[in-house]
Parts: C-alpha cells; structure tokens; sequence
C-alpha cells in the first residue's frame, strides 16, 4: 500500500511537471499564431523574458553604459541615452525616462541642432531629460517579433525596432500622452495609436522619397496596460498584429512600387523611449515621477534561425566578432554598397557604381577594427569580382591595417561580363592585433587614377583567407 501510494503521488507530481511543460511550450507560440501553424522556431539568441535580475549582457548592450555608445546614438536631444535607466526586476525590463537636472550631460555636444539637456541656442541644463535604450548584440534575417509591454505614461515614445543596412524598422513606436507644453501639434486620439514605420536611410534614394509611415488607432489607451505588438517581416511581404490580431498587410511589390523597400538586409533590435519634440517636450511636471516603459518581454521566431555570424566577407551581413555585431562602413560619398542586384553565391555582394571625375581621388570600404584575426606567417586572399563591360580598371587594393599589410590585385587582364575568382599570396610578420578600437581590419580601396573609363561598375564577392584562425564572417 505504501509503494502504490509513494507511485501515485510520483505519477501525479510528473503528470503535473508535464501539463506545466506543455502550457509553457504553448505560451512559447506567437500570439497571432497560437497553435504554431506556420512552425515557427523560437531564436533563444535575441529572445528574452527578463526574469532575472540584472541584463543579459551576451544578447543585449546598454548605450552609454561606462560612457560607450559604440558610435550609435545618444539619444535624440534634448533627452540623453544613459546606463542608469535601465533595470531588470519583477519580470520586466524598465527603461526610465525622468528629470535630472544634476546629471552632468554632454557637454557641448548636439543631436538635431539641440544640446544635450538644453535648447538649440543654450547646454544650459533647461531641459534635463535622461532616457534608456538596449540594443541587441546580435543580427537576424527575416522572421516574426513580439513584445508584451506597456507604454510610458509620458510625453515620451516606447520603442520597439531595428536598423540595419540602409534601413530601419519600427515595428512600434507610441507615444505615452502629450504634453501640457505644446498648443500647436495635438493629433486626436494620439494616445490611441499604434505607429509603425519602414525607414530608408539609402543615401542615393530619390529626392522626396517618403518613407512608409502608418498609424492604426486602437480602442485602448497604450500606456493604460501591457499589449502584444507583433510584426512579421518576410522577403515577400509585412504584417502588422496587436494583441494577436492582424492590423494591416503589405507585399514587397507594393512596398518596391514607393521605393519603400530596404529591408533584405539583417537587422539588429533596439528597445528605448525617446523624446518627440514635434508633440512637446516633457517638462518637470510631466517627469515628477520617473516614467517606466516596462517590457515583459521580447521574442524573435524565425522558420529559419539566422544565427549571429553572418557571412560577412561575403556581404550577406554583419561581423560577429568579441560578442558584438558590426557591418561594414563606407563614406557616402566613395560609391560602395551592399545590394542584392547581383551576387556570386548567396543573396548579396558588394557594389561600386560611379560615375564621373575619378582623378584624385580614393574609395574606400572598411571592415570594423578587430574584426579580423590572422596568423602570421604565409596566407593566400581571394575573392570573385564582375567587371561590367564599359568599365576599365587597372587594380584594385587590399589593406589589412594592424599589421599594415598592403595587398594588389591587377584587374586589367580579367574577362568583363561575369564572375571571375582572384587570388593573391603574402606574408605577415605577426598575429592580427585585436583592438576594437585601431585592431585589424579589411579595407578596399580603388584609386582613381587606376580607372580610365568615365564610368566605372564592378561587383566583389566571397572574400576567403587560406588561414583564417578566428574571424566570425
């Protein structure tokens, strides 16, 4: 009698651990998908619950933590992006936004013709506004996102979106109520609404492009309580839910019509409340008491999981290097772009396109410092290069930066028209330098007086080194 009890009660305790595995599987599902009909997988890299105590700092990093802002942004003036704001507790991630006119702002620094806690004209400290912001350390391609939050009950935004190359997302971007200081810009029902954007930051799109801006105007006041927000970004579509149902839908086709289309690209997360001028300014008033945008949590599903170490010598995305993600950098002005008119293997490939005065001057791609890690000794580079028909080029340069390390390559004798691979040997007399701030790193370089046609168009594709011991492309 007592071994059957002592297995009844056994049997009952694990009937119980498996119906509470089962409803935490179940609660795992997208909201819009609750029976998980389009086998959505869960990305644990960029998903979070906040259950613990303190931010995960393998998924997430705090702009302005110890002073570093990674050349990100600091926050949009006068509200400065500060460590102190961000805390995790009782199951939520809170980013405050309050008044503190004894913080020490940037000192003479401004965003949009403001000062850091001041006006356009004055760092007078007029406007002491410190705000929040997270961002993910990690990119993905594709996928659906949630958030369960609740909005800050301020004149603030509670943020929701990603950048990547050339594009940016806002999944949700609300406005907690507005502020007693602006009598000329009060849209109706603005607490109401559920914003979202699709952002160009193309520098060669069309003069008075406009980007894809739509608001839907709920039934419920957002900074009242916590609401799913979930965008579905798909390479042929987007779809826009809240609280599990769907809003709005819109196709590529359409989106590519508008030229509204830049978002092919990874893109990494940003959680954050910012300040929006143009529907006033909080005052002290407003921010007597600290606002809390609190976020339950946050969760990625993709039908295929991206995972953070893109192919970046081949252009397909970011680096993944120290736990951190970087894409590549150019000027606007040095021609260089990643883009998916034509690529080797994969979806993209790097692009050179101008045409014009060549004489004098230099283009310029880079890798981010540290970002590459060789051995010494003896290594062989190569990669795949188009040259259209119309273009004549002489060479082009490879430069590895700690150690210098300058390599050519003579472009005038490969076949135009298609994918052509070039290879080229040296040597290094020591390791890569790991420095995140003058570390090794790949930069491309055309000279221009290496080109003598009047234009010149050319793709570069799949970079490998021979010996290679830890770059994450």
């Amino acid at each position: 009698m007592k071994n059957l009890l002592i297995t009844t009660i056994s049997l009952s305790f694990i009937s119980l651990v498996s119906l509470y595995s089962l409803e935490c599987k179940a609660q795992q599902n997208p909201v819009s998908d609750p029976e998980n009909k389009d086998k959505w997988i869960i990305n644990e890299t960029l998903s979070d619950e906040f259950n613990g105590t303190e931010l995960d700092k393998s998924k997430w990093w705090i702009l302005g933590e110890n002073g570093d802002y990674r050349k990100k942004w600091k926050g949009r003036a006068p509200a400065q992006f500060v460590a102190h704001n961000v805390a995790v507790k009782e199951g939520n991630l809170i980013l405050t936004s309050q008044w503190e006119p004894e913080f020490e702002f940037l000192k003479g620094e401004k965003n949009n013709g403001v000062f850091y806690g001041g006006t356009k004209e004055k760092a007078d400290n007029s406007k002491p506004i410190t705000q929040a912001c997270i961002m993910s350390e990690s990119f993905f391609k594709y996928g659906y996102m949630e958030i369960r939050s609740k909005a800050a009950n301020a004149p603030v935004t509670s943020s929701f979106w990603t950048t990547g190359y050339h594009s940016e997302i806002d999944m949700t971007e609300n406005f907690g109520k507005l502020s007693a200081e602006n009598p000329y810009n009060k849209p109706e029902k603005l607490e109401y609404k559920y914003r979202t954007n699709l952002i160009s930051w193309d520098p060669q799109k069309a003069k008075g492009h406009k980007h894809y801006k739509v608001e839907d105007v709920l039934d419920v006041r957002i900074a009242d309580d916590y609401h799913v927000y979930g965008f579905e970004w798909d390479k042929d579509y987007i779809k826009i839910y809240f609280d599990g149902k769907l809003l709005r839908t819109s196709t590529r086709e359409e989106l590519e019509k508008n030229d509204q289309w830049r978002h092919q690209f990874p893109q990494e997360l940003w959680i954050n409340s910012e300040v929006f001028e143009w529907y006033g300014l909080p005052n002290k008033e407003d921010l007597e008491q600290p606002a809390n945008y609190l976020i339950d949590y946050v969760r990625i599903w993709q039908k295929e999981i991206t995972p953070p170490n893109f192919n970046a010598l081949g252009f397909e995305g970011p680096f993944y290097f120290q736990g951190r993600s970087m894409n590549w950098w150019a000027p606007n002005k040095d021609h260089w772009r990643m883009t998916d008119d034509k690529a080797a293997s994969g979806d993209l490939s790097l692009c050179f396109n101008y045409e014009g005065d060549f004489s004098g001057k230099n283009f310029n791609i880079y890798a981010p410092f540290g970002s590459l890690d060789l051995p010494e000794g003896s290594n062989e580079i190569e990669f795949k290069v188009w040259i259209d028909k119309d273009t004549d080029i002489k060479k082009i340069d490879f430069i590895l930066t700690n150690p210098k390390t300058n390599i050519s390559f003579d472009l005038s004798n490969v076949k135009k028209g298609k994918w052509v691979k070039v290879s080229q040997k040296f040597t290094r007399n020591k390791d890569s330098v790991q420095d995140l701030k003058n570390g090794d790193r790949v930069q491309i370089q055309l000279k221009g007086n290496t080109i003598t046609s009047k234009k010149a168009l050319l793709y570069i594709d799949d970079i490998e080194f021979k010996h290679n011991k830890g770059l994450a492309n």
